[in-house]
């Protein structure tokens, strides 16, 4: 089994199938991927950063 590049365009891609409501699984099988690397690559754009964190947790917006 060959790995498949994740482009930023296939990020998008990923965004976009994710946004009409498509689980991760299938975007997988649509775009040859595994369904963690869909996962991962979607869920790190949603995590918040350090500075954000730190802000919620202190109470500022």
């Amino acid at each position: 089994m060959t790995r498949r590049k994740v482009t930023p365009e296939i990020v998008e891609e990923m965004r976009r199938l994710r946004g009409v409501g498509l689980s991760y699984g299938k975007i997988a099988g649509r775009l040859g991927l595994n369904p963690m690397t869909v996962y991962n690559h979607l869920r790190e754009k949603e995590r918040p950063g350090l500075v954000e964190w730190m802000k919620r947790k202190m109470g500022l917006k």
